[in-house]
């Protein structure tokens, strides 16, 4: 799936929360929303909802273009303080 002006310029539009964003990449048949799992350590429950929303609306924008949109996070690896 083609990664097209018009998807970039509505992403553009969405206000992410602050300290926080998404990285896009394109594939043949969809797009990959990746995001940082450290991002998301140690926030409140009022900054899940605010992420989680922002997430849903990029994700619903771009399916607004016909696109297919994975959601992937790599997991965090525990240290040996842990």
């Amino acid at each position: 799936m083609q990664y097209t002006p018009e998807m970039a310029t509505a992403f553009k539009a969405i206000k992410p929360p602050q300290n926080f964003g998404v990285t896009l990449y394109e594939n043949d048949d969809f797009l990959t929303m990746e995001i940082d799992p450290k991002e998301l350590l140690n926030i409140s429950k009022e900054k899940a909802i605010e992420i989680t929303a922002y997430i849903n609306n990029i994700k619903k924008m771009l399916e607004s273009f016909g696109a297919v949109v994975f959601i992937v996070r790599n997991s965090i690896e525990k240290s040996n303080d842990d």
